[in-house]
């Protein structure tokens, strides 16, 4: 399970610390599974959370992969210049997810989940003009391209913030990136849920998950990917 690790999301990482793990028993107890979770927060930890250790620093240390084939970059380490960047900038949470899919030490025959909360645009860039909605379009489509390279799943949760902006802005922003989310989704033969009840959206998704885990489901085909 992989967490936006911005400030909007301590609250959700919180909350669900404290009741994933009665969550996740109830799930399997329903549908029986070898199941391994690990949660990880893009460029940051959560403290006191389960969410304690960062993509990054899981993959680097546990993984043993050397940093320099990673995409992201721990939370400070960006320039001026990258922070303005829009796909390529090394923090966004899209450069997470291929990290995790691409280096990840996963189980040999295991099915590969990974489980995305977020709460902004997956190219790390807050932006609605045309460049920057074609910018997510470009980061939702790498995403797509390395998790069926991979043979994994990644399923998508996004919780927006509605408090930003006008009322129009804010409305443009929550499609296009619920959007981009759900391509992703769709794409990899995955779950898609929007958390406007973000704990219980969360633990849908999951037991989904778990469920849709002990039976053989097929991920797409790899064709091309609209850009």
């Amino acid at each position: 399970m992989l967490i936006d690790s911005g400030d909007a999301m301590k609250d959700l990482a919180d909350t669900l610390s404290k009741v994933v793990g009665t969550a996740i028993g109830a799930a399997r107890r329903r549908h029986p599974a070898n199941l391994r979770v690990t949660y990880l927060g893009t460029e940051a930890a959560f403290p006191h959370t389960v969410f304690m250790i960062s993509a990054r620093g899981y993959l680097t240390v546990a993984c043993r992969i050397d940093g320099a084939l990673l995409m992201s970059r721990p939370r400070g380490s960006r320039s001026a210049e990258q922070e303005g960047q829009s796909a390529g900038a090394p923090g966004s949470a899209g450069h997470a997810i291929m990290d995790i899919v691409t280096h990840f030490d996963w189980r040999s025959g295991a099915t590969r989940n990974v489980l995305f909360l977020g709460d902004g645009p997956l190219d790390g860039v807050d932006s609605l003009t045309p460049a920057g909605q074609g910018e997510a379009r470009g980061a939702a489509s790498r995403i797509i391209e390395v998790a069926r390279r991979m043979g994994a799943r990644v399923h998508m949760c996004p919780r927006l913030d509605r408090s930003r902006g006008d009322a129009e802005l804010k409305e443009r922003r929550r499609v296009g990136i619920e959007a981009e989310y759900a391509r992703v989704a769709v794409q990899t033969g995955s779950r898609f849920f929007v958390a406007q009840d973000s704990l219980g959206a969360c633990l849908t998704m999951l037991e989904s998950v778990i469920g849709g885990s002990t039976a053989a489901s097929r991920i797409p085909a790899a064709e091309p990917v609209p850009r």
